[in-house]
């Protein structure tokens, strides 16, 4: 405070806003004060009216105070302290004026006024302005007073009275009224400033805090011409938290100053910038959306020199444009909501709004819903055009095009296509999202004229597309206006950020009630998992093409009929995409799929190809599935039948007496022979098993359960098999043993003894490659 109250208005800015405040609070004040000097010189008028002598008409006098009324109703609209104090001198001359006026004509005319030569400089003091105004207004008032007043006749004791009264007096009086006021406006005016930008201002980076920013922020926005473009920034400093937790407070307090200190020499002057809180930043500038990424481009690249112990600092950024009408927690908001997609996209990178929601039907040009066109519609999008070219999925049960997925493609204006790395290559100035919408207005467009009646169409989808508020609705006007119905197109949800799974599954209940149907694509790659599928519930899942040729380890299996089993119990179709070979084929109808899809069965292409070739493709993967099955049987009995002749035997031997060994001795010298067992009625093992040529002790890994006979097996398909057909030796299919850690069969027979029932078997090692499988399995 005291150093506020000493502190001089050398700045030419800060003394205009000095002065322009003072105007504001003296505005009031001076209209009252000189309000009233208008009643009181109108209460000098009718006592001069009172006294006998000649007098000036009293129209003049009267005139005198129209005019001083006049010049009070103007104070109001006063709009500099020029013009106030230009007021100021007027009033004071029409009121010495007046009282010149009055007097005329009396016996001792500066005794009349001799009160308002001391009373009016003393109380017009504390209304100037400035000093400036104040000594310019007291000689104008003085000067014009003896020029009037002071050429009338007048005693030695008059003189020496009036003397006095203005000059000890008055005038002295007024100066300290004047001085005194002057200077305590002036503290309280310095101190309010100090107190307005200790409150408005960050203390650490001194940047401007939320509040004064948004207040700014506001006040720009109402102030906007039409034709102005205005635009907000939001950043965040990439793991500023690890910043402070591994290095200290101190090191992140500097990190934020450095990073202001960059946003304060890459803005322009009248660009709002300020630290939100933490270490996010803002930043309102004049320009459109292409000035401001280019401005969060040259900011991203600036900090990214800064260092920090462990590296480079850098940052994440959102842009957003302001949109008519809206307010700047809007703005910031969808800025915010733009750096949320930098942030989960890698950081380090900036990202626009999103588009206008739209944006995707506005797309749907009169070119491109005009019935009978031939040719594909195409929509411009940077130097080039978006068009579509569909790939067939067909029903391998059906064994015919059920369906088309829409791919989006860039042309040149020659018809070259463009680089899918070019098509797809993020741009700060157009999101993905933004692309994604308009591909399905072009798909959509293209699908009308191309598609046969009876298919649907695959539409691929962002996350973050599918569950952007509002977009059900939109989509499902989109597919209305080109003719199609919502039950023809399924969405295909890409394997990407931009959505939880939460949000998904919401999202799914609003499009199906429009009548799309949901597909996952690309499950069993990136971030696919079992939990994603049962919570979205899609009605379709697309595996990923690298499942149709996953196989299980050890045995080289494959394990995509496990999976579509899978699938189906949990009330999905599948589709297998990536066919490229007739034994790929072969798999995708031997192991149940619904659904197929690959270069095998029909390339992407903007025309469709005629099916038939297909279609006999399919049918004679039927054909040779139908052909092998029954040769896969024989190869299986063959390798098992002498396993079940030697296991019946050694039943018949353990019948007639004799002991397990000796029973089972045979048995144990064949070569797949992992170990021969018997288990009682609750299938617990009875005794010792006799180990065979491929039992082994390698299986280090799994020793806690190594033993079988610590385990009850009857929960086990070839303990129920066996006890359903007593005294048959039946085969199971291969399953993974706990015991050896390999694909194993067991082959197994119920036996009824005297006292009670057992099952005996004998476990084969079935994990060498080329070894036959069951039929369907």
């Amino acid at each position: 405070m005291l150093s506020t109250s000493t502190k001089q208005l050398s700045d030419s800015g800060l003394r205009d806003r000095f002065h322009k405040r003072s105007l504001e609070h003296q505005r009031p004040l001076s209209t009252v004060t000189m309000a009233f000097t208008v009643v009181a010189f109108l209460c000098f008028v009718g006592a001069r009216n009172l006294v006998d002598g000649p007098a000036t008409p009293l129209a003049y006098r009267l005139a005198c105070a129209l005019v001083l009324a006049l010049l009070v109703m103007a104070i109001p609209r006063a709009g500099s302290s020029r013009t106030f104090g230009a007021i100021g001198v007027a009033y004071s001359l029409v009121l010495v004026a007046g009282l010149a006026l009055n007097v005329s004509g009396v016996e001792q005319p500066l005794l009349w006024i001799l009160p308002a030569m001391v009373a009016i400089p003393i109380c017009a003091a504390p209304l100037w302005l400035t000093p400036t105004h104040f000594l310019v207004g007291s000689a104008i008032f003085y000067a014009a007073a003896f020029a009037l007043l002071f050429g009338e006749p007048r005693t030695h004791d008059v003189d020496v009275v009036v003397w006095m009264w203005i000059a000890a007096i008055g005038i002295p009086t007024s100066a300290v009224f004047h001085f005194s006021f002057y200077r305590f406006r002036r503290n309280h005016f310095l101190l309010e400033s100090q107190l307005a930008q200790l409150a408005a201002t960050d203390p650490l980076t001194g940047l401007q805090n939320r509040r004064a920013f948004v207040k700014q922020a506001e006040r720009r926005l109402d102030a906007m011409t039409p034709d102005a473009r205005v635009s907000a920034i939001f950043l965040d400093i990439d793991s500023f938290k690890s910043l402070n937790d591994h290095f200290g407070h101190a090191v992140g307090d500097h990190a934020l100053y450095q990073v202001a200190q960059v946003l304060m020499e890459e803005t322009a002057a009248d660009d709002s910038v300020s630290r939100i809180g933490g270490e996010e930043f803002a930043v309102l500038l004049r320009d459109g959306l292409a000035g401001a990424l280019a401005l969060a481009e040259r900011l991203r690249g600036a900090i990214a020199v800064i260092e920090r112990p462990d590296g480079h600092l850098t940052a994440s950024f959102g842009v957003a444009e302001h949109r008519s009408g809206e307010s700047i927690m809007v703005l910031l908001d969808r800025a915010d909501e733009a750096l949320l997609r930098a942030k989960h996209s890698g950081r380090n990178r900036v990202c626009a709004e999103r588009a206008l929601p739209l944006d995707a039907l506005k797309m749907l040009s009169a070119d491109m819903l005009a019935e009978g066109e031939t040719v594909a519609p195409r929509h411009l999008w940077d130097d080039y055009y978006l068009t579509s070219h569909f790939q067939p999925l067909y029903s391998l049960s059906h064994q015919k095009q059920v369906g088309f997925e829409a791919l989006l493609r860039g042309e040149q204006s020659d018809g070259t296509l463009v680089p899918p790395v070019v098509l797809f290559a993020p741009k700060p100035s157009s999101d993905e999202g933004a692309l994604d919408r308009a591909s399905h207005a072009v798909h959509l467009a293209n699908a009308r004229k191309s598609l046969p009646g009876d298919a649907w169409l695959f539409l691929n989808i962002l996350p973050a597309t599918f569950i952007a508020e509002g977009y059900a609705d939109q989509l499902a006007m989109i597919v209305r206006a080109v003719g199609l119905e919502p039950e023809r197109v399924i969405l295909e949800i890409l394997e990407s950020h931009g959505g939880s799974v939460d949000d998904m599954s919401r999202a799914a209940a609003v499009y199906r009630a429009h009548g799309f149907l949901i597909a996952v694509d690309d499950f069993g790659a990136g971030q696919s998992n079992l939990d994603r599928l049962f919570r979205i519930r899609p009605d379709i899942v697309k595996l990923d093409g690298e499942l149709i040729r996953a196989t299980s380890h050890g045995s080289g299996q494959p394990i995509l009929p496990k999976l579509v089993s899978l699938l189906h119990q949990a009330g999905m179709l599948v589709v297998v995409e990536g066919v490229e070979t007739t034994e790929e084929l072969i798999l995708a109808v031997e192991s149940n799929v619904d659904f197929a899809q690959g270069y095998l069965l029909g390339r992407p292409a903007a025309e469709i190809a005629r099916p038939e070739s297909v279609h006999r493709r399919i049918d004679d993967a039927f054909d040779v599935i139908a052909q092998g099955r029954a040769h896969q049987y024989a190869l299986f009995e063959s390798e098992v039948e002498p396993y079940r002749s030697a296991l019946s035997r050694a039943a018949d031997d353990l019948l007639a007496g004799a002991l397990m060994d000796q029973a089972f001795a045979v048995l144990a010298t064949f070569d797949r022979c992992i170990s021969c067992f018997i288990l009682d009625d609750s299938g617990r093992q009875i005794g010792h098993e006799l180990r065979g040529p491929a039992w082994s002790s390698e299986a280090a890994s799994l020793h806690p359960v190594a033993n079988p006979r610590d385990a009850r097996w009857d929960h086990r398909p070839y303990f129920r098999n066996a006890v359903l057909l007593p005294g048959v030796a039946v085969a199971s299919n291969p399953y993974l043993s706990l015991a050896s850690g390999r694909p194993c069969i067991a082959v197994t027979l119920a036996l009824q003894f005297a006292a009670e029932r057992s099952v005996i078997g004998v476990e084969m090692d079935w994990s060498a490659v080329g070894l036959p499988w069951p039929a369907g399995e």
